[in-house]
């Protein structure tokens, strides 16, 4: 995982930094999970990516996103992670692992705004779905 350094402009919208981190793990050919921080304005504070070595599977690693979210005193988080086979439909590993994430992360104060699976051309929204 390493840190990004291009930003988009202060006052951006969670949607279009969810757009952003979507865009930014779309044609990967590895499970690819990204993380922007954000204050509660929609400012981005930073944004990190998370690569797996396995093709189909990437690991959420909420301790380093809770570090992350603290260090940059985000109010909250927008993510996304790719299905480098094309469907954009979230797994049950894939619930999971975001009730686990918004659940660690509200303990700090922090809101898990936005999870969006990416798949071929598409993505999948949990908060559309009403699971965020």
């Amino acid at each position: 995982m390493a840190l990004q350094a291009s930003l988009p402009s202060p006052g951006t919208p969670f949607e279009a930094i969810g757009r952003l981190v979507a865009d930014s793990v779309a044609g990967e050919r590895v499970e690819v999970a990204a993380f922007a921080y954000c204050d509660d304005a929609g400012r981005m504070l930073g944004i990190r990516h998370a690569r797996s070595d396995a093709a189909d599977a990437v690991d959420l690693p909420v301790r380093r996103v809770a570090i992350d979210a603290l260090s940059l005193d985000a109010a909250v988080v927008v993510m996304a992670h790719n299905h480098p086979r094309g469907e954009a439909w979230p797994s049950q590993a894939d619930r999971e692992a975001t009730r686990r994430l918004a659940d660690a992360l509200r303990t700090l104060g922090v809101r898990l705004h936005e999870h969006l699976v990416v798949g071929a051309g598409e993505a999948w929204s949990f908060r559309a779905a009403g699971l965020l």
